[in-house]
Formats: structure tokens, sequence, C-alpha cells
């Protein structure tokens, strides 16, 4: 029989990827911010009392950050968009391309096993647990990897 907290979560898991979606209007997403808040649940020590207040708040906390990320990345690429018009285009393939050479070094800096998270993750949209499958690891590890070099990549292109 399942311990209160698994059964609280997984009687809620709809109601959850509900609440999530509402937010970031992406079942897929939800889905994963969902996944995110048990991997978080595992790491913390809330009375099991307290686990569908706490999944609850979890989930929708995740939710406005996802979308809070998403605003600021889709700021990003509006200025970079704008500054890179004001570019002719040789110099928008010169900028690209020092840009690039940016990317590809940091990653090298980084462990295999974090860059293949990475690209699972954001270029293959794999879900954590899947990812956690192939690297013979757990999803929380997984989450700290890809987390791990979204920093790592923001420091290099800002230097």
């Amino acid at each position: 029989m399942a311990d209160p907290v698994t059964t609280t979560f997984l009687r809620d898991r709809e109601k959850l990827i509900s609440i999530a979606c509402s937010i970031v209007h992406d079942q897929a997403i939800a889905e994963d911010l969902v996944q995110d808040s048990w991997l978080r649940w595992e790491r913390s020590s809330y009375p099991a009392s307290d686990a569908r207040t706490i999944f609850r708040v979890t989930v929708a906390n995740l939710a406005r950050d996802w979308r809070r990320r998403q605003r600021i990345e889709i700021e990003i690429l509006k200025y970079h968009t704008e500054a890179s018009k004001e570019l002719r285009d040789a110099e928008r393939v010169v900028v690209a391309r020092q840009e690039l050479r940016k990317i590809v070094a940091a990653l090298e800096e980084l462990p295999p096993r974090m860059v293949t998270a990475y690209r699972m993750r954001r270029i293959e949209g794999c879900t954590y647990p899947e990812i956690a499958r192939h690297l013979d690891t757990v999803p929380s590890r997984v989450y700290d990897y890809v987390t791990k070099v979204v920093a790592h990549l923001t420091l290099a292109l800002l230097d």
C-alpha cells in the first residue's frame, strides 16, 4: 500500500496538472512541473498532513516561475532581434558566429552527462524521468544538471 503522501499526490495529480496548465497553457509543461513538485517534496521535510497544500502551492509557484522565465526569454529574444535588425547581414553573421563559439566553448567546459541532460531536455524535449533512465540516475539530478548548464551558458554569453 502506498504511503499517504503518494496517495495524495496520485489522487490530486490531475488537479495539479490543471492548476499548472491554467498558468503555463501547455499540458506537457504542466505535467513536468507537477513532476518537479514531487521531486521537491522528496527533498523536503514537510509533514505528510500538509502534502495536499504543499503540492498545490509548489505547482502554482513553479508554474508562475516558468511563465516569468518565458517572459524574460521572450524579452531577450526581442532585444536580440531588434539589435540584430540594426546590424547589416555580414555583421549579424559575425556576431552569431561569436555567440556560437562562446556556447560551444562553454559546453566543452562541462561534464558530458550534464551536456547530454541539457540537450535531451531543452533540444529534444525529453522529460526528466526519461533523461534519468537514459543517464541511469534520478530525475532530481537531471534537473540539477539542466539548471547548472543553463546558468553556465547564460554567464558565458554575458561575457
